[in-house]
């Protein structure tokens, strides 16, 4: 009998347990990183079609209307340039964003740790050697208010 009390007791602590698993503290897609990527790029093309066109340019922040739907997938607090590649804020606290950095082909910039207060997972820097992978990272950013 006791043997069988401990039994339940142990099953219901796992189930608990395994029940209060922590919401990610960002939003995630259905999309394929690289069709993220494809996003990032025709979000990028969207703005600036529109500023060829005439419209005043708003730097860097990228307003709504010019999203592509799987950057809309994210949920973004707001979307922004930085150095040509895409950032998507899905979250702020206590002066730090997090979300999505997106490389984009017509960048020259690598992102790089520790510049301009990102930090980026997974570090693209290992020993010597850059790995772009699929040009998309978490990041992380320090922000002064």
């Amino acid at each position: 009998m006791r043997t069988t009390f401990g039994l339940v007791i142990n099953i219901i602590l796992i189930f608990v347990v395994s029940s209060c698993q922590r919401k990610p503290a960002v939003e995630t897609t259905s999309l394929s990183r690289s069709d993220l990527a494809e996003a990032a790029h025709q979000t990028y093309a969207n703005r600036v079609r529109a500023v060829n066109m005439g419209e005043t340019p708003f730097p860097p922040e990228i307003p709504e209307q010019y999203w592509a739907e799987g950057i809309r997938e994210l949920k973004p607090i707001k979307v922004y340039k930085h150095r040509v590649n895409i950032v998507v804020v899905q979250k702020v606290r206590d002066n730090v964003e997090e979300g999505k950095y997106i490389y984009i082909p017509v960048s020259s910039y690598l992102p790089m740790n520790g510049v301009d207060g990102f930090t980026y997972q997974p570090n693209p820097l290992k020993g010597n050697k850059y790995y772009l992978g699929d040009g998309v990272f978490d990041y992380r950013r320090t922000i002064n208010k």
